[in-house]
């Protein structure tokens, strides 16, 4: 069965009102009498007062949560000035910052731009696959790790894979030959200097 009604409710306020002229116009064409269309008519103005109603209420609420969200906003700029100040206090205990539900990182502050990451080693695997492990150096979280290697005499770095861990195993790589591997942090379109050069000899059957 069609469904001539309109989904919208201003879509349908304009249909109705078409509707009842229509109809009230050509009554007897329709085999139609007045009275069919009263109850109609008489729910109409109910209906647009309804519709009204609701968008005044739409326009308070949207008003209200505006007010919401700009006192919210407030509070949050001042709890920024106390967290920082508890952050940067060496004395307050990483589990007092845990109870107050914030961070219980050191107040440090981390660097601006992304630094070489540090204390690199890699590790052969039973499997014959390379475990690399290394520090982020103070590097903010989220910071991305770029990692490279190269197989001498070829001294060509070539991109292994970008991680955010401080961790990646390498599979898949040539064995029976040692390789070497460089990470450099990278943070937005700033990367740094490499880490310190590790170096794994390569055998078993990966």
């Amino acid at each position: 069965m069609a469904n001539y009604f309109p989904s919208k409710d201003a879509d349908f306020i304009a249909w109705l009102a078409n509707f009842l002229t229509v109809a009230n116009a050509n009554l007897a064409a329709l085999g139609l009498i007045a009275g069919d269309l009263t109850p109609i008519s008489t729910l109409q103005p109910t209906y647009s007062t309804n519709l009204n109603d609701v968008e005044a209420k739409k326009a308070a609420l949207a008003s209200a949560v505006d007010t919401k969200d700009a006192t919210k906003d407030a509070i949050i700029q001042k709890l920024r000035i106390v967290v920082n100040k508890i952050q940067a206090n060496p004395a307050v205990t990483p589990a007092l910052k845990l109870q107050l539900g914030i961070s219980p990182r050191d107040g440090s502050h981390y660097p601006v731009s992304p630094v070489p990451p540090n204390e690199l080693v890699a590790e052969l695997l039973p499997d014959g696959s390379i475990e690399l492990d290394w520090s982020r150096n103070g590097n903010a979280p989220g910071t991305q790790f770029v990692i490279e290697y190269s197989i001498p005499p070829n001294l060509q770095w070539i991109l292994l894979n970008v991680v955010t861990k401080t961790s990646f195993v390498h599979s898949g790589h040539p064995v029976g030959l040692p390789i070497q591997y460089i990470v450099k942090a990278r943070r937005g379109d700033e990367t740094s200097g490499p880490s310190n050069i590790a170096v794994v000899n390569a055998v078993g059957t990966v």
